[in-house]
């Protein structure tokens, strides 16, 4: 099994949980925020609404694919939505756009789910 798996399009899904975060995402918040999303995965598809977060470090980038990997492991997706600017400079800059799905709003992120799910079926 590769160590992230990159074809979210092929799980069927129910539905999508949007888990809304805030504030600064870092060394100190970081296992919160994996634990929280991690626990969501396992009731549907999340999209993770981060128009509210300020701030994002390394840490923080790792909980996101932590909670990715998750994801994945119950064949679930997890989709980024209003990722600050600092995220999406980082998510560009490491070229992890294809391992974190990022969309412009929990909308866009929403119909790129069910766009999946139709390809799934």
């Amino acid at each position: 099994m590769a160590v992230l798996d990159t074809e979210r399009g092929r799980f069927a899904c129910g539905g999508t949980v949007v888990v809304e975060l805030d504030g600064e995402i870092d060394l100190a918040t970081a296992d919160q925020v994996y634990a929280r999303l991690a626990g969501a995965v396992v009731d549907g598809c999340v999209i993770v609404d981060l128009t509210a977060v300020e701030f994002i470090d390394a840490s923080g980038v790792n909980a996101l694919i932590a909670a990715q990997r998750a994801a994945t492991g119950v064949r679930r997706h997890l989709l980024l939505a209003s990722p600050p600017r600092q995220l999406s400079r980082i998510l560009d800059v490491l070229s992890l756009r294809r391992v974190l799905a990022a969309h412009a709003d929990v909308a866009a992120a929403r119909t790129a789910h069910e766009c999946a799910a139709v390809r799934s079926r």
